[in-house]
């Protein structure tokens, strides 16, 4: 601080120093000449004046010739050391002259003066030549000259100093106490910088209690920040603690679908217990945890295409690792968005560990679909599929069979065994229709020993269905085992109806087919057959 002061201090006394030496150069230069030419004039005046003193007697010693009288003119001026030469001459011819001790220049310009006669104004008796001593006049007005400009630059000088101490007393001074206090003062002191005396009420008070309601002002900020800075360190250690120990899953993602933050909850969730390469793991494609990565890219590309900041949900199945079981979670999406920069902006998402929700409602729907004992799909959810199977068929152009299996003999395995021994049957049979047939087709148990089914099939080979339908019916003839070393066996009556050539309707097929399996039970059982409008309608007329 004390090279400020310095630098403060030498710079006033160099804009004064330089304001006075640029001042009396100027004055100096002005002065100057003002005094020369002064002093010229009045060296001219003075030879005026002397010529006319010496103007009356000049007169005389013309008008009368008086050659004597005349020089006796002339020694008078040549006393004054501003003549260097002077000469009358008469009109009568009477000349006297004159010259000093330095030798007539060509330069020198003489001063004639008319010399009229002592009785008529009228009259000019003659003429007064004088030569000015210029080296003596120019002489006498440059040391007049100097002599006023050093007067001038003394002056000059004085006042510049004066001019400093006074501004140095009176401002300077102050200033630097007042920097030199305010240079002590750290944020947050209570200490405030004094009025320097004699300074209340001047613009040096004025800056001092400016400075001082500043240094309040900063201490308020000051206080405040601390206070806020204290309430922020609160927080933050609540939201990280939240962060930390929530349940649930919470990272950020960029625009490029990276995982750029992630809290424990959600390391584990995908499978990280801690993360031992930050690096490496903020560049992880967020998607490649889930088991179908398309579809929630596609959720999240769909999202950011949303106006607004809304809030989005799906639930999706984490990706397998080996030997562990289905991982379900709700995803919940919100953008985290910079008004300025739009382009930074980032996607918040919270992941809800849901797989026992998840069970629960897969075995629901399970419930729901399947048969209990036999664990096949039953009417309802069979006649869904198989609607959904038909529409496909006929999108793509594929043809398919409907087959409806009745046992034969359940009833004297029931009757004789008991039920438990005809549930070991219904559910022995299911298994090896389930077996038989691949996991798109439909294989539903329609009623109590009643099982439907279909299948799509290549229609280029004549004997397809058939060749399925011999086969299923060996199958389904094979011993089965209903304990205490008891074995028995069933047949199956099985009708069959053909998508599109018999009906392209879910309904009118499964009636067909329905309508063929009775023809089988009503002209011997044990055999299939396919739905014939002509031959099927005989029965039913007997």
């Amino acid at each position: 601080m004390k090279i400020l002061n310095k630098r403060v201090h030498i710079r006033v006394a160099s804009g004064v120093a330089s304001g006075a030496l640029i001042f009396s150069v100027i004055a100096s230069i002005v002065w100057f000449y003002i005094s020369y030419h002064d002093e010229v004039d009045r060296s001219r005046n003075q030879i005026r004046q002397v010529i006319t003193t010496v103007e009356q007697t000049a007169s005389i010693a013309m008008y009368l010739g008086n050659k004597e009288l005349a020089e006796e003119v002339l020694r008078g001026l040549e006393a004054n050391d501003i003549i260097s030469a002077a000469r009358l001459t008469s009109q009568e011819g009477l000349s006297a002259s004159f010259e000093g001790s330095g030798d007539l220049k060509q330069t020198d310009i003489a001063v004639i003066f008319p010399i009229k006669s002592p009785f008529n104004e009228n009259e000019i008796v003659g003429d007064l030549l004088i030569y000015p001593n210029q080296q003596y006049i120019e002489d006498n007005a440059i040391a007049l000259a100097k002599i006023q400009v050093i007067v001038l630059v003394l002056y000059s000088i004085i006042i510049a100093f004066l001019t400093l101490v006074i501004v140095n007393r009176i401002l300077t001074e102050p200033l630097k106490n007042v920097a030199n206090r305010f240079h002590l003062i750290t944020p947050g002191d209570s200490t405030r910088i004094e009025i320097p005396f004699g300074h209340k009420h001047n613009e040096i008070g004025a800056l001092v209690g400016d400075i001082n309601h500043m240094l309040d002002a900063v201490n308020n900020q000051i206080d405040n920040e601390r206070d806020l800075r204290s309430q922020t360190e609160n927080l933050s250690k609540k939201f990280r603690f939240i962060f930390e120990r929530a349940s649930a899953g919470i990272g950020l993602i960029d625009a490029t679908d990276h995982l750029i933050v992630a809290n424990p909850a959600l390391l584990r969730l995908l499978g990280q217990t801690f993360i031992v390469d930050t690096e490496r793991f903020s560049k992880t494609d967020f998607t490649a945890y889930f088991n179908d990565p398309q579809v929630i890219k596609e959720f999240i590309e769909e999202f950011w295409a949303k106006p607004g900041n809304q809030f989005s949900a799906v639930d999706i199945q984490l990706k397998h690792k080996v030997r562990a079981t289905d991982r379900w979670v709700h995803c919940l999406f919100s953008k985290v968005e910079d008004i300025n920069n739009p382009d930074d902006s980032l996607l918040e998402v919270v992941l809800y560990d849901i797989t026992e929700r998840a069970e629960r409602e897969q075995n629901i729907i399970y419930e729901a679909e399947h048969d209990p004992i036999t664990q096949l799909l039953n009417r309802r959810a069979g006649m869904t599929k198989l609607e959904n199977s038909t529409m496909e068929a006929e999108k793509k152009e594929r043809s398919f069979a409907v087959l409806m299996i009745d046992l034969d003999g359940f009833k004297h395995v029931n009757d004789t065994y008991g039920h438990d021994a005809g549930d070991k049957v219904i559910i022995e049979v299911a298994h090896r229709i389930k077996q038989f047939f691949r996991g798109s087709d439909v294989v539903a148990r329609w009623g109590g020993d009643e099982f439907l089914i279909g299948f799509s099939y290549n229609p280029n080979y004549d004997t397809a269905v058939s060749d399925i339908a011999t086969d299923l019916q060996f199958q389904i003839s094979q011993p089965i085992q209903i304990g205490h070393e008891q074995t028995t066996a069933v047949g199956s009556s099985i009708g069959i109806s053909l998508f599109p050539d018999n009906d392209t309707a879910v309904g009118p097929l499964i009636e067909q087919a329905d309508e063929a399996m009775y023809y089988v039970k009503n002209n011997g059982k044990n055999f299939f057959h396919f739905y014939q409008r002509e031959k099927v309608a005989a029965p039913a007329n007997k």
